[in-house]
């Protein structure tokens, strides 16, 4: 059961927050709405969990001092997966990030290639490829202003573009030297990192590139949302471009690295349809007729496990 007094600030910011943004199509404002149906909801997944332990800390300041031990989920980043520049449903993303990102494209790549076709032979078929953004997502505004002795602090910046595949885009594509590093492990590594479990089995992990094999365009959507976004807490990223993410939210306090089915990494689909549901890509429920976009344009509010302790005065001493 979530506090209510989480609930009530939460809220209170959330009324706050319509007063100054309001839009007529999906931007950061609905993003944050759909955030907060899935937080706000009885199964809500904050996964809030009450604290029954206490963190002691010690300072010559104050003496000694002790914050809660807090075990909950925070909707760090959006995930978005589209075919083309241009096809990106978030208003904001697509016309300050992805129209220069396009530009910039274009400079390095002439024909930079798109569609549902092998970049080597456009006649093969079974293959889509797409482009990904992964950014902060805009309702942290919200929860990192009330991050208290109730509620952990997100290490992910709101609105911040942690990857873009279009500044990325030999690499997204196969095309530079430091590719044939993934797919050579991709060898190993896809032994054991692929979306979805036993029947589910989706698609590789590696190498990072935006081209799945498959005729399903919603589960190619989900394994590029899947790659896009462990870029941002794998060591193995070899060389692409993007923004790491912080697994440390304190001195003594983590948030899970971002794990293909993992409990610990969940997902909320905001598009084309609003699901109030968390579950990791690759599950039963992570996928229904609903979700299918003729547009093939996808996005996904990505929620991280947080457990640790708010930090205190002074030096950490335990958990009692």
């Amino acid at each position: 059961m979530i506090p209510k007094k989480i609930i009530k600030k939460i809220l209170c910011s959330f009324i706050v927050f319509i007063s100054i943004n309001c839009y007529a199509s999906i931007n950061s404002f609905v993003i944050a709405q759909d955030t907060l149906a899935a937080t706000l909801k009885s199964d809500s997944c904050l996964h809030y969990k009450p604290s029954i332990q206490t963190c002691l800390w010690m300072s010559p300041r104050v003496g000694r001092n002790v914050t809660p031990m807090l075990d909950h989920y925070l909707p760090d980043l959006v995930v978005i997966v589209y075919r083309n520049a241009g096809d990106n449903p978030w208003d904001e993303a697509r016309i300050f990030l992805d129209s220069p990102s396009a530009n910039v494209q274009t400079r390095f790549i002439n024909d930079v290639g798109s569609g549902d076709h092998s970049f080597v032979n456009e006649h093969e078929k079974n293959v889509i490829f797409k482009e990904a953004d992964v950014i902060g997502n805009p309702a942290l505004i919200i929860f990192n202003e009330h991050a208290t002795q109730l509620l952990l602090k997100s290490t992910a910046k709101p609105l911040s573009p942690y990857y873009q595949s279009m500044l990325d885009s030999a690499l997204w594509r196969g095309f530079m030297p430091q590719s044939l590093l993934e797919e050579t492990a991709d060898v190993a590594l896809d032994i054991s990192h692929h979306i979805g479990t036993e029947m589910n089995d989706w698609g590789g992990l590696y190498p990072h590139e935006g081209t799945v094999m498959g005729i399903d365009d919603l589960k190619a959507s989900m394994v590029v949302a899947e790659r896009a976004t462990d870029l941002l807490t794998n060591p193995q990223a070899f060389s692409h471009i993007h923004q790491s993410l912080s697994n440390s939210c304190g001195k003594h306090c983590q948030a899970s690295p971002i794990t293909e089915n993992s409990n610990d990494t969940l997902f909320q689909m905001i598009y084309p349809s609003l699901q109030t549901e968390c579950v990791p890509l690759g599950s039963d429920n992570s996928y229904k007729d609903s979700m299918l976009n003729e547009q093939g344009a996808y996005m996904w509010v990505v929620w991280r496990h947080y457990q640790g302790c708010p930090d205190g005065d002074g030096q950490f001493l335990g958990v009692i």
